[in-house]
């Protein structure tokens, strides 16, 4: 079973590593890397310990188009996800594949009967 860590409306799943590939940022320790920022409230998911984000579709197949962010690889013992809103999420070393949740309306559950 996957590892999965879920902070506000971001999903981040532990996954094998892999080369990094596609656009690629890596940040200095203490400069945030911004995950995801919110539209209306400018509240963003940021990790301050040293990552590599990167973003590669190819990785991404399985995942509705709009909703892939990317991967983070942490290198060090741990990093940290932040959000003024959210409790802190603590990633161990590894790579995980980042994505945000769709918020489903009135209109998208529906049972199936027989």
């Amino acid at each position: 079973m996957a590892e999965i860590f879920a902070q506000g409306d971001l999903l981040l799943e532990r996954v094998a590593d892999v080369p990094a590939s596609g656009r690629i940022a890596e940040n200095l320790d203490g400069v945030a890397m911004v995950l995801a920022e919110g539209e209306e409230t400018g509240h963003r998911h940021a990790i301050k310990e040293r990552v590599t984000l990167f973003h590669d579709e190819a990785l991404a197949t399985d995942i509705p188009k709009g909703l892939y962010i990317g991967h983070v690889k942490v290198a060090s013992d741990y990093a940290r996800v932040t959000h003024e809103e959210h409790a802190p999420v603590t990633l161990p070393r590894g790579t995980y594949r980042v994505r945000r949740q769709r918020e489903l309306g009135p209109l998208d559950a529906r049972v199936l009967a027989d």
